[in-house]
């Protein structure tokens, strides 16, 4: 799965055949079936790896940041590294061909991902370190509509991040940016 997940993420899902990973695992194509039933059954569990992997990393990361701030630059940091692996056209490619992988993605967004910034922004206020008249919801979706326009540009998606601290920290908070 981990070679498959390379070729994936610098190439995209359509441009990776099965011959082309069986190919870089240095078996025959039909040994593939003996794993996977399908090129979609391995982005499946590909998938469904990556994103328990990711979850236990979010659950990880406010209990070793000394507080809200580090603990969305570390979130921050973990996006941008994350996207920064994949082909811009492999999101693309599981929202218009892979249905159900994306919206096991979605399920992910909407059950870790956006919880974990309410948490951090709850975080915050109560560290007296963001601006208390936040809207957290509203913020955590702002952040996620942004983060869909800028997601394939590694320096918008930097500068938005900075942007985005930058406009919910206090004078106080600032200090750690």
């Amino acid at each position: 799965m981990t070679i498959a997940s390379r070729l994936f993420a610098k190439h995209g899902l359509q441009a990776t055949t099965i011959d082309t990973i069986s190919s870089h695992c240095q078996i025959k194509k039909r040994e593939f079936y003996t794993y996977f039933e399908s090129k979609e059954a391995l982005i499946r569990d590909i998938l469904a790896e990556w994103i328990s992997k990711s979850g236990k990393h979010l659950r990880m990361i406010p209990s070793f940041s000394f507080n809200a701030v580090i603990e969305l630059q570390t979130y921050f940091t973990f996006i941008e590294d994350t996207l920064a692996m994949l082909n811009p056209t492999l999101i693309a490619e599981l929202q218009n061909d892979y249905m159900e992988q994306w919206l096991r993605l979605s399920y992910f967004r909407d059950s870790e991902i956006f919880p974990f910034v309410v948490r951090n922004i709850e975080r915050g206020l109560s560290e007296n370190i963001y601006n208390p008249d936040l809207d957290k919801f509203l913020l955590t979706r702002l952040y996620y509509y942004q983060l869909q326009a800028v997601y394939h540009e590694k320096s918008l998606l930097h500068e938005m991040h900075r942007i985005f601290i930058h406009g919910i920290v206090n004078s106080k908070g600032l200090h750690f940016t």
